[in-house]
């Protein structure tokens, strides 16, 4: 086949992905348990962020959540029995993606996670997110944090997740779309800051939470939650962007990258027409600053999580100049910011229509990723993201690139993929 038939082919795909992902209109509907609305959810089964693992390779905070999910889930008595259970097959740990879902960090979901559901009728797909969990106490008492930890788990099952299902489910839903684009016009990048989407999500459901919750006290806790943790929204965000990549996977001769993450030992991602195959590279480490002078970079793993699914879409690192107060974090500055957007230009198929980066006149952000321009110019993706510790728990934040080996990899199977059709 001619080598501008074959390019004509890739564009016109790629331009198809970027009109997909600008009509999309992803709502949140509702928030259920895992169990109930994850496709191929089981009882057994726990959920990780980032690419597949075998469960010897998993850094720490994804082992010690999943033995811990296990215990929640009351799947085995003690941690020697969990971890027994899953090195014989009996519990099943798989990612997130790969069942329409993404976690924060270490992402661990599993069966009674109450999960944001997230719908695009336009295109007909739903993305998942596990509740924002917010930090748990007690980091330097390994026991302590594992209580903390599940004792944060049952609140959101039995009160937060509840409560807020409720009220979103009273009305039509919550349109995502335009809350990220309004919170970028207010200083958020929708990645590590959500401070306005935080405050614009509480917004949209004070009234509706004040008309279907009669209990003062969990009224009151969950005002509370979202008072205190500024980082709410990303969940919604994340669980829009994953319906939005849901929306441009498996297209054919499509280059766009549809999917981003990490789990602490590996980057991995999957492109549009390649399906569900992965491409894995190490993850690389996180530029950044550490929450507290007691921690330091031989504490902290390498990038970990599903949130990179906020710039699969453009967002977070490739929206920065949206964001000017996060520079602090990685020693930068506005024009740095702005360097670091056009740079991502370069890298990706053009903007989505309505996200608009103010302080740079309204230019639009660059979304969707192409392998082929990644190889190219030897740019990689950045990553505005959190720093885990190696026992759990945020302990910072800053930025970081994908691996390019992830993407020539990807492009020497796109190119198969290609030669075969």
């Amino acid at each position: 086949m001619p080598a501008d038939t074959i390019k004509a082919r890739i564009a016109a795909a790629n331009a198809a992905a970027l009109a997909r992902l600008t009509a999309s209109q992803p709502v949140w509907t509702d928030v259920r348990p895992a169990l109930e609305v994850l496709p191929g959810m089981t009882r057994e089964t726990v959920l990780h962020a980032g690419p597949p693992i075998a469960w010897a390779d998993m850094c720490g905070p994804q082992k010690m959540g999943v033995v811990q999910a296990v215990l929640h889930e009351g799947l085995a008595e003690t941690e020697a029995e969990a971890e027994a259970r899953i090195l014989a097959g009996e519990i099943t740990v798989a990612p997130c993606h790969e069942y329409d879902a993404t976690g924060g960090m270490a992402g661990i979901t599993s069966a009674s996670s109450p999960m944001a559901v997230v719908h695009d009728a336009v295109h007909g797909v739903t993305g998942y997110s596990q509740l924002f969990q917010g930090p748990a106490a007690g980091l330097q008492d390994r026991a302590l944090y594992h209580a903390e930890a599940r004792k944060r788990w049952r609140w959101l099952e039995e009160v937060a997740g509840p409560v807020l299902g409720a009220a979103v489910r009273s009305g039509p839903g919550i349109p995502v779309k335009p809350l990220m684009a309004r919170s970028l016009e207010m200083g958020d990048e929708c990645h590590n800051r959500n401070a306005a989407a935080t405050a614009l999500l509480l917004n949209a459901l004070i009234l509706p939470l004040c008309d279907t919750c009669d209990d003062p006290d969990r009224l009151a806790a969950v005002l509370r939650y979202f008072h205190e943790n500024e980082q709410v929204a990303l969940v919604l965000s994340m669980a829009a962007a994953k319906a939005m990549t849901l929306a441009i996977s498996g297209l054919p001769d499509c280059s766009l990258v549809t999917t981003m993450c990490r789990n602490g030992v590996d980057f991995g991602i999957r492109v549009s027409a390649l399906g569900d195959r992965w491409f894995t590279a190490p993850a690389n480490r996180i530029e950044g600053l550490y929450f507290s002078s007691e921690w330091t970079d031989q504490d902290a793993v390498p990038d970990i999580g599903d949130s990179a699914i906020m710039e699969t879409i453009g967002l977070g690192g490739h929206a920065q100049a949206a964001a000017p107060a996060l520079q602090h974090f990685v020693g930068g500055s506005f024009d740095r910011a702005s360097a670091v957007v056009r740079q991502m230009a370069q890298i990706t198929e053009g903007p989505i229509d309505g996200f608009r980066i103010a302080p740079m006149d309204f230019a639009g952000i660059p979304a969707g990723i192409d392998i082929r321009k990644v190889v190219q110019t030897g740019i990689a993706p950045v990553i505005d993201t959190a720093i885990a510790h190696r026992q759990g728990g945020v302990i910072g934040a800053g930025q970081t690139t994908a691996p390019r080996e992830c993407f020539s990899g990807a492009l020497r199977a796109f190119g198969a993929a290609l030669a075969k059709g």
